[in-house]
């Protein structure tokens, strides 16, 4: 029962973000994207400033290790000798020289628009249209401009009106604003200027070749109109057009604006149609809106996937980090929520762009450990290409592994079985290759990882190696249950069955000791630590449930000494995650509270900034560098209060905190490609509608405990009585859950979304009184 448009709008503009002052800072200001090119507008008009970007646009020059020292068997040797500076050397430094070209993502222009006497900034990002509008008043009257990226060409259309004695404001774009070291940087690697000219009907460019072949144009023109002006700015890369200058300023030229912004418009209202949610605590009802419209912004089908700034790379300088893809983490809580919020298609640039990768992966995988498998390493670039970072995060087997999860829960959401066939099972079968092939057996016959490293700990320090870790026994794990799950499904004689149950069998049980789950063998967690990987096995990867006493009480005993050692080095990204990790065992209060000091990483426009930059307490680090994975993370585990169907069983409102006494969501995915709606009312479930896509068998754990329930669906009404309610579905069919004697009338299940008082609404911006 999808919301009428008006009703939608009405949803949505209580959290559209509202600038009550001017962003000085880049880090403040208005995000703007369409999955392939994106504007960040920011400053006070004297000038107005866009940072741009576009995906495609990299450095993808690497550093090639010698496989005679770059090799599993000199780190084994390091490691075991305890050479620090020798194993720094090996595996990190050899290969990445900064004065020698190594795959990042580039700097972008910079456009202005100077407008005199600029002053009053206003703006507003309107969710359900995807587009900015702002004014500033200014010498001889007042200038309003609008903004948005079309979603069916890599351009920005700012329509810009006039009123009094004002005039347009001067348009440039440049790289001027990047830093010296930045500029240092590009020179060495063989950057030359930009090549710059202007073109028929008024039109601009400016062009970077890029030395190892390759360019981006960026093209603009500002046309008068009756009102004032439109500026239009293209950003075209080699690998959109055989000619990307021809292709800018053919897009600049005469765009149809009107075309342009009904199907821009049509985009996003699809979009929010797929899922919504209302919630008590008016902080995370609003985050969840700005996320999810990120993550529109972010990744679209036949794109690319997003990398740790997504679209909103850094202005002006060299991108931190590389602006790359870290599989140690920042990948995966990226596309967290794609899941759960009915946004499938969201994921597709995931697998279609790192399917591509698996014959490297293999040949890398051959080079450093010399056998078959998948490896590819932590940080790198859209084309696999890596990035050498510390030794520890790049030798990790688990990176390969955790990916492939995402293609395991795009599955398990949409019971695709084509994808699950052709996409998930030959990355899963890889990257359990790698695992069995390091596995080694004691004298009983045990299988034991000699050496191991859980992300991030210790900051790649040999000392922290160690036998087993956590993490990787839970993938281990996982590969092998649904490898095993997955071959049967599809009824596949796959020669690997036999091992995998072998593998399984011998495994190593998760390290542990008094404190729970260990980070290895050798290392429990004795300090504060930001990547959760040692408790992977309860979130996301779910070998440990609290559905079995005895892996709840070892969850419980894991949670609590990771409460008790404390969160002084933890990162932003670790406390969304923490929440995940809190729902999972059942802590409803803890996740909530998790979300709680989430903000403390926050800009006020919702950029995550990995440090606690207000000194709020929750962490030792201060810093701000931008990454989006924080975020996403944040609306899936806002989600994951609502709806969990972990094992294939749909709860509801598992771990809402007590404090949420009213709550609903409509079509929420679960696993099974179940869409799920829900209201809860009085602390109570009310009732559940349930749409079947696959027409599998569907388990609801009875919201009702012990009550008899209805089950109201195409061929009439059902009775069930359990813990475990479970019936067959047909395809495309709705069931509707109650409890016996007190099911919904039709008005009930249209359910209308609130209107929030205004203090309640649009919490996010640069508000002129912060509103957290």
């Amino acid at each position: 029962m999808h919301l009428s448009d008006k009703q939608l709008a009405r949803l949505l503009e209580q959290h559209d973000m509202l600038w009550d002052a001017p962003p000085v800072e880049w880090l403040t200001g208005i995000p703007l994207a369409n999955g392939e090119i994106g504007a960040l507008i920011w400053g006070d008009g004297e000038p107005l400033k866009i940072t741009l970007d576009r995906y495609d646009c990299w450095e993808l020059r690497e550093q090639v290790p010698d496989p005679e020292i770059y090799n599993y068997r000199n780190l084994r040797r390091l490691v075991g000798a305890g050479a620090e500076n020798a194993a720094k050397s090996d595996m990190v430094d050899r290969w990445r020289m900064p004065e020698k070209p190594h795959p990042t993502r580039l700097p972008m222009p910079r456009v202005e628009l100077a407008i005199p006497g600029a002053e009053d900034f206003r703006a507003r990002l309107h969710l359900m249209r995807g587009c900015a509008r702002g004014s500033a008043e200014c010498e001889g009257g007042q200038i309003v401009w609008s903004a948005f990226m079309p979603d069916s060409a890599p351009l920005l259309l700012m329509d810009i009106e006039t009123a009094g004695q004002a005039v347009l404001p001067k348009v440039s774009v440049s790289l001027d604003h990047l830093t010296d070291d930045a500029q240092e940087t590009l020179r060495g690697w063989g950057y030359e200027e930009p090549e710059t000219g202007t073109a028929d009907h008024g039109s601009h460019w400016l062009r970077l070749k890029f030395p190892a072949g390759g360019e981006y144009v960026v093209a603009w023109r500002l046309q008068k109109t009756e009102r004032g002006g439109l500026l239009a700015v293209a950003i075209v890369s080699h690998h959109e057009a055989e000619q990307p200058l021809a292709e800018a300023l053919r897009l600049v030229r005469e765009p149809d604006v009107r075309a342009l912004r009904e199907a821009h418009e049509a985009w996003w209202r699809e979009w929010w149609r797929a899922s919504w949610l209302t919630i008590p605590d008016a902080f995370l009802e609003n985050l969840w809106y700005a996320e999810m419209y990120k993550l529109g912004c972010s990744s679209r089908p036949g794109g690319l996937p997003i990398t740790l700034q997504g679209l909103w790379t850094a202005d002006g300088v060299m991108p931190p980090w590389s602006g790359d893809y870290h599989l140690d983490m920042n990948v995966q809580e990226s596309y967290w929520p794609v899941y759960a919020s009915n946004h499938l298609d969201a994921g597709l640039p995931l697998y279609e762009t790192f399917t591509k990768c698996l014959p490297r992966w293999s040949r890398e995988c051959e080079d450093f450990f010399g056998f078959d498998g998948l490896w590819s390493g932590c940080a790198i670039a859209p084309d696999g290409s890596r990035v050498h970072g510390y030794h520890g995060v790049e030798f990790w087997p688990g990176n390969a592994a955790w990916l492939a999860h995402h293609y395991w829960l795009h599955w398990l959401h949409s019971r695709d079985e084509a994808f699950l066939r052709d996409e998930a099972l030959p990355i899963m079968r890889g990257a359990m290759a790698t695992y069995m092939n390091l596995l080694e057996p004691d004298a009983d016959g045990t299988l034991h990882l000699p050496l191991g490293y859980s992300p991030e700990w210790g900051e790649g320090s040999v000392k922290r190696y160690g036998p087993d870790p956590a993490c990787d026994i839970a993938l281990i794990r996982w590969l092998g249950e649904s490898l095993l799950e997955a071959t049967a499904l599809l009824d596949l004689d796959d020669p690997g069955r036999v091992r995998w149950l072998k593998t399984l069998r011998n495994l190593a049980d998760y390290p542990r000791g008094d404190t729970g789950i260990q980070v290895t063998a050798t290392d429990a967690l004795y300090e504060s630590h930001r990547h959760h990987s040692h408790l992977m096995a309860i979130h996301p990867l779910g070998t440990l449930s609290r559905d079995v006493p005895e892996q709840n009480a070892l969850i419980q005993r894991s949670v609590n000494h990771w409460i008790m050692i404390g969160t002084g080095k933890w990162t932003g990204w670790a406390f969304p995650w923490a929440s995940l990790i809190a729902s999972r065992a059942g802590l409803g209060n803890l996740a909530w509270d998790m979300l709680q000091r989430y903000r403390a990483f926050m800009m006020p426009n919702t950029l995550h900034v990995n440090g606690d930059y207000r000194a709020f307490g929750h962490s030792y680090a201060h810093y701000t560098p931008m990454t989006l994975e924080a975020g996403f993370a944040a609306a899936t585990a806002i989600m994951e209060m609502l709806l969990q169907s972990w094992g294939g069983t749909i709860r509801l409102f598992p771990t809402a905190p007590d404090a949420w006494g009213d709550a609903y969501f409509e079509d929420l995915r679960a696993e099974g490609a179940f869409l799920v709606s829900a209201r809860l009312a009085g602390g109570e479930v009310a009732w559940a509608r349930i749409v079947s896509e696959a027409g599998e068998a569907c388990t609801l754990r009875n919201p009702w405990p012990g009550a008899e329930v209805t089950v109201r669906g195409p061929s009439g009404e059902r009775k069930l009585t359990a813990e475990d309610l479970q019936w067959e579905t047909e395809a495309g069919a709705e069931y509707v859950v109650s409890r016996a004697g007190d099911a919904p009338d039709d008005g009930e299940l249209a359910h209308d979304p609130p209107t929030r008082p205004e203090w309640q609404s649009n919490w996010f911006g640069l508000r002129e009184v912060p509103r957290f």
